[in-house]
């Protein structure tokens, strides 16, 4: 066969072969498709590796460890509760605890206020007299002398423990106010008032000394009477 007869078969068989079953259009379509699976598969894959190392992180980082605590404090418990009661009881711990000393100034409910003596009004009731400057008396004999209660200082004079005394010095002059139940000698030399307070204790104010509030022990002592 020649090759002029050979070309002539192979142009009859291309003739008679059946249209094709697809177009261009059709291969851009698929070929989309597959590169758009392409895609969703990586972004699959990276999502996977991402949450696989956050769990790695957090399972080392101990975020989803389980909670022993309770566990073991109660199986702590439950084994000082099986051994508790068979326990020898020490010489310790049968002795009864010990009792407030009521002399103890831990228990007592005064405390000490700003600005006083540093005792208790009830302590001070009991050992003060003229030892220490009583924090009432001293603001209202401030009050009347019209300067500041922090400048009060101990009376010179000695007095009973049951008394409240205070006094200030002002421009040479002493000013001095005692409250007591029991009798009191004032100061020779002093200018002083007596007068019945309202708790049925004498009032002793005098003045010592020289100043403009040397004559001032009746005016002072008929204010403070009504209020101690």
């Amino acid at each position: 066969m020649d090759e002029q007869k050979l070309a002539d078969l192979f142009r009859d068989a291309a003739t008679d072969a059946p249209p094709a079953s697809f177009d261009a259009g059709d291969v851009r379509t698929a070929s989309r498709r597959a590169t758009l699976r392409r895609r969703n598969s990586i972004a699959a894959g990276t999502t996977l590796v991402v949450v696989l190392g956050f769990g790695g992180v957090a399972a080392g980082a101990g975020w989803f460890g389980t909670n022993t605590s309770g566990s073991n404090n109660l199986g702590s418990a439950q084994q000082q509760e099986g051994t508790g009661a068979d326990a020898p009881i020490t010489p310790l711990e049968a002795q009864p605890p010990p009792k407030n000393n009521p002399g103890d100034a831990s228990t007592q409910g005064d405390a000490s206020k700003p600005g006083s003596t540093g005792l208790a009004t009830s302590a001070q009731r009991a050992v003060q007299g003229c030892a220490a400057v009583d924090r009432e008396l001293a603001d209202a004999l401030a009050g009347e002398l019209s300067v500041p209660s922090e400048l009060a200082v101990l009376p010179a004079e000695s007095c009973s423990p049951q008394s409240r005394a205070a006094s200030f010095k002002i421009d040479g002059l002493t000013v001095t106010a005692i409250v007591t139940p029991d009798s009191f000698e004032v100061p020779s030399g002093a200018q002083a008032e007596k007068k019945k307070a309202a708790s049925g204790q004498d009032l002793y104010v005098y003045t010592q000394g020289d100043g403009e509030l040397k004559g001032k022990a009746r005016p002072i002592a008929e204010a403070l009477a009504p209020r101690f």
